[in-house]
């Protein structure tokens, strides 16, 4: 994750649709599901984003930010998600309930770390 500011980019937005835009903060990681490859981002700073994206984050202290960023941008993860994936054009998406569904191994913090 990045500031706007810092993408290099002449990137125009709507202020008025921020209302609708989400928090995110450190910790946090920023899915864009209609393109999982690379369409996981870990955040180590507070902002905002657009709603076309889903926020996630633990609720539970005991998950070690490091490890889930290892993790969900692995490419045995990334490959994983192709089977609940499906066809939007010629990109393959995955939906927010596919997601959350998926089984989870959790090592404790101590394994994470």
């Amino acid at each position: 994750m990045f500031f706007r500011t810092e993408s290099g980019y002449d990137i125009l937005h709507n202020k008025k649709n921020e209302v609708s835009y989400m928090r995110v903060k450190p910790g946090d990681f920023v899915i864009y599901l209609r393109s999982f490859q690379d369409g996981f981002a870990a955040s180590e700073l507070e902002g905002i984003t657009s709603p076309a994206y889903t926020v996630i984050h633990f609720v539970d202290d005991n998950q070690d930010f490091y490890f889930w960023k290892y993790i969900f941008t692995s490419l045995k993860f990334v490959n994983s998600l192709v089977k609940v994936a499906y066809e939007i054009r010629n990109d393959r998406s995955i939906s927010y309930s596919d997601f959350k569904n998926l089984k989870w191994c959790l090592p404790n913090r101590r394994e994470q770390k």
